[in-house]
């Protein structure tokens, strides 16, 4: 930035504004250039001027900090909207801060620049008080900061239980999509239909409150457990939603728009065959357990002997170490959700660990640990758990020395 001395100024100013007439003024160069740079990030805009002499604009710099009410680079210098049919006085600048850098008059607006609005630039030479200005054309142009390119569509990233085989009475279905979705369009956008193409009314619980993760990027779709029980009125008039040995496709339409209001990339289909009801309970004595070696972060493995709920595994499982503190890791899952493995932060050391299970845990039916989604009045409950968690004892061991 161009500076002067403060004690200079008053000199400055009879100079540049008493020039006699009968006194040839030096040329002074009159090829302007409006030249204007998109910030990037947190940078500001900046519409700068090139070609007023340097000395001058070092002047005039001082004098419009010294005497605004003298001379003000607002005058001389305008950047304003410029949208279709509106009249030029009826565009009032728009406000920012004049400075003097590298040579040139920079102008930085307030507030950024819309992408996509006509602006327009205007410097005025002749405004300036200086002899060898007087009488020289404006200089105008026009820019647009360009528009964003467009968020990449979103798109269905998976549909949760994986497998093509699933049971009869199959209670919900996860949905994870790549970005935010818009809310209050699931059940209008998401359709089952049958082999024939058939399209299966109301399959779905449509409950006032779409049940969306805090990312609304994971959508949970409760088949109607009205219609899975057997004895409750809507399956007796409206039957079972799907049959053991039929085939099926869940159908996400293209349609559904996004959290921006943009559709999805493309629809997307899940085709998938019934099986028999699954009544059983998850029990975790018959899981197995894969310990690690001690003094590595080798993952400690839970296998399944059937698909468990995707979603509930990432929360309903926590390691303690042999002082019953929780150990801090990540979880990760197979593709059918048959295998949990735990990678801890910190490498594993010898003693007795335990992962401790929430009940509440279900299978791909509802049937959690705790108890049976399907409860027979006929026939007692085998087995109950009425404790809140249940305990895994493993040993970690050290390795023999060679």
């Amino acid at each position: 930035m161009i500076a002067l001395s403060m004690h200079l100024v008053p000199c400055l100013t009879i100079a540049l504004l008493a020039a006699a007439p009968d006194v040839p003024s030096p040329a002074r160069p009159a090829n302007f250039v409006i030249h204007w740079q998109a910030g990037e990030g947190a940078a500001p805009s900046s519409i700068e001027v090139d070609g007023i002499d340097p000395t001058d604009l070092a002047a005039l710099s001082a004098l419009s900090q010294v005497k605004p009410t003298t001379f003000a680079w607002s005058r001389v210098f305008t950047v304003t909207v410029a949208p279709e049919g509106q009249d030029e006085d009826e565009r009032p600048p728009i406000l920012g801060t004049y400075r003097v850098v590298d040579a040139r008059l920079r102008f930085e607006p307030r507030f950024p620049i819309e992408p996509g609005l006509r602006h327009r630039a205007a410097f005025r030479p002749s405004q300036l008080p200086l002899e060898p200005y007087q009488g020289l054309k404006d200089v105008v142009t026009e820019f647009k900061r360009p528009l964003p390119p467009p968020p990449e569509p979103a798109f269905v990233v998976r549909v949760d239980p994986a497998s093509d085989r699933l049971p009869e009475n199959l209670l919900k279905f996860y949905l994870h999509f790549s970005a935010p979705m818009s809310r209050g369009e699931a059940y209008a956008r998401v359709t089952l239909i049958n082999a024939q193409g058939r399209t299966l009314d109301v399959p779905f619980l449509e409950v006032g409150e779409e049940l969306w993760d805090p990312s609304g990027t994971r959508l949970t779709l409760l088949l109607d457990p009205g219609r899975i029980k057997r004895g409750l009125k809507p399956r007796e008039d409206l039957g079972p939603i799907l049959e053991a040995g039929k085939a099926y496709t869940l159908v996400v339409d293209r349609s559904w728009s996004d959290a921006t209001g943009h559709p999805l990339r493309e629809s997307y289909r899940k085709s998938f065959k019934t099986g028999p009801a699954d009544e059983t309970q998850p029990d975790p004595k018959n899981w197995i357990v894969k310990p690690p070696a001690a003094r590595t972060s080798d993952p400690l493995s839970l296998e399944f002997p059937e698909s468990l709920d995707r979603a509930m595994l990432n929360r309903t499982l926590s390691v303690l170490d042999p002082e019953k503190q929780e150990i801090p890791g990540r979880v990760e899952l197979n593709a059918l959700a048959t295998r949990w493995s735990f990678h801890p932060d910190r490498a594993w050391t010898p003693g007795r660990y335990q992962v401790v299970v929430d009940t509440t845990l279900e299978d791909l039916a509802g049937n959690s640990i705790a108890r049976p989604f399907e409860v027979d009045v006929q026939h007692p409950i085998t087995r109950r758990t009425e404790s809140g968690t249940v305990s895994i004892p493993l040993e970690i061991r050290a390795q023999a020395s060679p």
